[in-house]
């Protein structure tokens, strides 16, 4: 069972509102110690999300855990987990004389961290709703004032 206090954990904080993501951080070592402050980033949330997978998975963190603030992000990284919603629709040929439109797409980086928490992580995740993100929170503001 995935936990705040497994070794070799990345555990990363989001804080998101206002469609701007923030994430920072911390790794817990093989020996149980913590990290803090090995990453710090900000965008698009998805994007972030992303980002923040890819490096941890270059300092190949066996597990993840993602606290965030968002409940509608918790969610979608929680059990059962759904596909990304679709962004157009293709018709198609079901049957000897029927079409359908099949909803097709959605946003890209949703799926990639899906991909990557699916494939590099395989279960070795877990999502949990925390409205005490400061460190967080702290870079969310300051990115927020100063937009890139």
């Amino acid at each position: 069972m995935i936990s705040l206090t497994l070794p070799n954990t990345l555990l990363l904080g989001v804080w998101l509102a206002a469609g701007r993501a923030a994430i920072t951080g911390s790794l817990l070592n093989l020996d149980g110690d913590t990290l803090p402050d090995v990453l710090a980033l900000g965008g698009e949330p998805w994007t972030a999300i992303v980002q923040a997978l890819e490096q941890g998975a270059l300092m190949e963190a066996r597990n993840v855990v993602i606290l965030s603030n968002d409940r509608a992000l918790v969610q979608a990284l929680s059990p059962p987990i759904r596909a990304p919603k679709p962004d157009h629709t293709e018709r198609v040929f079901y049957s000897r004389t029927e079409w359908t439109d099949v909803g097709v797409g959605g946003d890209a980086q949703h799926w990639r961290a899906l991909c990557l928490l699916g494939g590099r992580w395989g279960g070795r995740f877990k999502a949990i709703q925390v409205n005490d993100l400061p460190k967080a929170r702290e870079l969310w503001q300051s990115q927020s004032k100063n937009p890139a």
